[in-house]
């Protein structure tokens, strides 16, 4: 899946409230001579998106979350945890974990300003 042409998608038919773009974490194999050759073909980034119907969830160019959520008002960041907390349209709770994203202090704080 192409992520960029994935996100671009869904930006086209829905509003843009939170976007992050990083460089994904090298893993084990990268810091070898194969996972060196791999980076250089391949630049792996990680997504955050919060659009005004979903979040959208892409590590390493891997879909790992996209949810349509209830209501935009009940979304939760819980900074000391880094975690989205929010309700799906079956109305379950479901948390989305962030770590992976290595947030800096500027990123926390959008965050809390948008969602909290």
């Amino acid at each position: 899946m192409d992520s960029v042409k994935y996100i671009n998608s869904i930006l086209k038919k829905e509003q843009n409230i939170f976007l992050l773009k990083k460089s994904s974490v090298p893993g084990i194999l990268d810091n070898t001579l194969v996972g060196l050759a791999y980076l250089i073909l391949n630049r792996n980034k990680d997504y955050l998106l919060i659009t005004n119907k979903r979040i959208v969830c892409l590590v390493k160019n891997r879909l790992i979350t996209n949810e349509e959520y209830n209501s935009f008002s009940k979304i939760q960041f819980n900074s000391s945890s880094d975690k989205i907390i929010f309700e799906n349209l079956e109305n379950k709770k479901q948390n989305l974990g962030l770590r992976k994203f290595r947030l800096s202090y500027e990123e926390i704080q959008k965050l809390k300003q948008i969602l909290n």
